[in-house]
């Protein structure tokens, strides 16, 4: 397909702050759709389309030209692209932004009334409302939703969509192939659009034709005002649609927003006042020597509530127009092809929960995502108490750790009965954690167990390095589109014994160049994983182990120990968890080995004790040996797991040679016990 043109009318906004506040004095968005029509205009072939569409426009643009009473439906697909992280959104945010989009466009929104009394007799109903899709092109019933699984979800580069629009069209999970941009609104929800962007659109143009990319970029919490999105982003939608249905900024298409300059360009809308762009909501901006229309969707101001009646004309004679193929949205016969004119059949039995990871002892909910038009659900819910429900929506409480498979009968009627199920959808760990210590060297781990969850991004094991021993974590970072995000979670773990947990770990990066940005989070949960708070940060030039190169490697010399010390108080709890959460910048792979969590401080532990015990040989074939300076009488051996292998209880001694000869090669503590005194020590098993 054509990738040459993604760049029409595209909203920038700096992801800053958002406030409705005008003594805050923060900006709500900046845009840059003037510098990109800037250097659109510069390519002859596009210039002489643009000049005279928008003179064709422009001749027919007249109020009284306008059908009203007449709403025009336009039918519109949402495509989620998302690499499975939290930019993979919902249903019900779905729901949310066009519920907010068709109310911003009818004037219906609560602070309407609110309006500058001077542009209360201008606010327009545009009698335009997005209604979702229920047909694809093949004529699939369908959702009004797709969903595409690719690391193309986040581009912060420059503005091109080809690449998510390619991925759509190869890999969503309803129809592959072209979503013509004149039968649908083709809106696409990333994780990224951009650096720094939250949407971008064109004008209408037969430039484009209706190439599916003649759609609407959304970054997934500018879509909707719930889920990852707030109400104030929620604005940027309706923003997006007035530049799809030709409307400028309120101060021009090409020009700079803030200068004083434009007051002397006009929007090509009698009824805006001439503005210098406004990103503030000051009531008595008059830099032009009227009031500005701050108020307006196509300004900048946090405070946007209402098109005017000529931006209205505007947009309906672009909906009237065939340019761009907008005119074809709203026919009879395009209605009936994507399916918006008639009650859409029930032809899909769906769901979705709350959260997919729990801890023993919890609930869950459980939506219907069934369509269309459910009247009948029969649940079953694997190893949970009551394990089945007749409700639409509804909890399943887990009393019990393990992986367990939903399935949900969904019916539209009396005979029609479709079932889905998800099998090992649940993981349910257990309440009551693993004790301390833990010691990970990823030496004897099976990576696909509860043990640890990597479902966003490409973590592994590899034997292409290690600190220690001959395994370690790898994350295969090496090209993927910055932004990126990579998560792995671990188990739960019991720290409720203390007051204060040491958590180290060794890790390895390098850079490819200067401009890589890449950095690595560490987060921890007291709630088994509801919710989660950053206790490290290391970023750019600390994260940074070895030179700038390509294909990194690292030695045993460009391993770096990072250690945390504020796992203390509200998180020593009995369903202890932590993150790593790796967002791409352009550098290497990272690798990470040696995680250890272990008690200090606490009340059972003599720290001077901890210094005179000696073990060794480390690595060890057949006999461990231990050397106290103080007497000791028992001792515990612990799998990396804290599940205990072996156990011995002596008479009082300082010494003892421990036979290994029958453990499994791998990592192992040692757990030396006198009185209340307990040092715990890692060793390694080896043939």
């Amino acid at each position: 397909m054509n990738k040459a043109i993604y760049y029409l009318s595209f909203l920038i906004i700096v992801l800053i702050f958002k406030t409705t506040s005008f003594l805050s004095q923060t900006p709500h968005h900046k845009c840059g759709q003037h510098i990109v029509l800037k250097e659109l205009l510069k390519n002859n072939y596009f210039k002489t389309y643009y000049d005279q569409e928008q003179r064709s426009f422009s001749s027919s643009n007249q109020i009284s030209s306008l059908k009203s009473g007449v709403v025009y439906k336009i039918p519109v697909v949402f495509h989620i692209v998302h690499n499975n992280g939290i930019e993979k959104i919902d249903r019900s945010q779905i729901l949310d932004a066009l519920e907010k989009l068709n109310i911003d466009l009818r004037a219906l929104r609560p602070d309407t009334s609110t309006v500058d009394s001077l542009f209360q007799p201008l606010i327009a109903d545009i009698e335009v409302e997005f209604v979702l899709a229920t047909k694809a092109p093949d004529g699939t019933c369908f959702s009004g939703i797709t969903m595409t699984e690719t690391p193309y979800s986040y581009n912060n580069g420059d503005i091109n969509g080809s690449d998510q629009v390619d991925a759509v069209m190869m890999y969503n999970d309803v129809y592959q192939g072209n979503w013509p941009g004149d039968q649908y609104l083709n809106v696409f929800v990333c994780g990224a659009v951009g650096t720094g962007i939250a949407g971008y659109t064109y004008y209408p143009s037969g430039f484009f034709g209706n190439a599916m990319n003649n759609g609407i970029w959304l970054r997934h919490d500018y879509c909707g005002s719930i889920g990852t999105a707030n109400p104030s982003a929620s604005k940027t939608f309706v923003h997006e649609v007035g530049h799809w249905l030709n409307l400028p900024h309120t101060w021009g298409s090409t020009n700079e927003p803030g200068l004083a300059s434009n007051c002397t360009t006009d929007d090509g809308v009698t009824d805006t006042p001439n503005t210098i762009g406004s990103q503030w909501c000051n009531y008595n901006e008059t830099t032009c020597g009227s009031v500005a229309n701050i108020e307006n969707h196509m300004e900048y101001s946090p405070c946007r509530k209402m098109f005017t009646l000529g931006q209205k004309a505007r947009m309906r004679t672009a909906l009237n127009s065939s340019t761009g193929g907008r005119s074809n949205l709203i026919t009879p016969a395009n209605h009936f092809a994507t399916g918006i004119d008639t009650i859409a059949p029930f032809c899909k039995a769906d769901f979705f929960a709350n959260r997919y990871i729990t801890c023993s002892g919890d609930s869950l909910y459980f939506q219907d995502y069934s369509y269309h038009n459910p009247i009948a659900w029969d649940w079953y819910f694997e190893g949970a108490n009551p394990d089945s429900s007749n409700l639409d929506n509804t909890y399943a409480f887990y009393p019990n750790p393990g992986v367990f498979d939903v399935s949900l009968t969904a019916s539209g009627d009396s005979t029609t009965f479709l079932t889905e199920v998800k099998n090992d959808a649940i993981i349910v760990m257990d309440y009551n954690g693993a004790p301390l210590p833990f010691y990970e060297g990823f030496e004897n781990i099976n990576f696909t167990s509860p043990e640890w969850i990597s479902n966003v991004g490409n973590w592994s094991i590899t034997d292409e390095a290690a600190y220690n021993g001959n395994y370690c974590l790898k994350l295969e970072n090496d090209g993927v589109n910055e932004g990126t995000k990579h998560i792995l979670e671990s188990k739960t773990f019991d720290l409720s014994d203390t007051t204060k947990a040491f958590f180290n770990f060794r890790y390895a990066f390098a850079r490819k160049n200067t401009s890589n940005n890449d950095y690595l989070k560490v987060l921890a949960s007291n709630d088994c994983g509801k919710t989660w708070s950053v206790r490290k940060v290391i970023q750019y030039s600390q994260l940074i182990t070895a030179p700038d190169q390509n294909n990194f490697l690292p030695s045993f010399s460009e391993w770096k120990e990072a250690s945390i010390s504020s796992i203390i108080g509200p998180f020593c709890v009995q369903n202890f968890r932590f993150k790593f959460e790796f967002e791409s910048g352009g550098g290497n792979n990272l690798y990470i080995d040696n995680i250890n969590i272990s008690y200090e401080n606490t009340t059972s532990i003599n720290s001077s004790f901890y210094n005179e015990v000696s073990i060794y040989p480390n690595p060890v074939k057949d006999q461990l040996t231990i050397n106290a300076t103080n007497y000791f009488s028992q001792i515990h051996v612990l799998d990396i797991m804290g599940k205990t292998v072996l156990t011995k209880n002596l008479s009082a001694t300082k010494k003892l040679v421990l036979n290994t000869g029958s453990l499994e090669n791998g990592y192992y503590f040692i757990q030396i016990i006198q009185g209340n005194k307990l040092r715990s020590y890692p060793f390694m098993k080896i043939n």
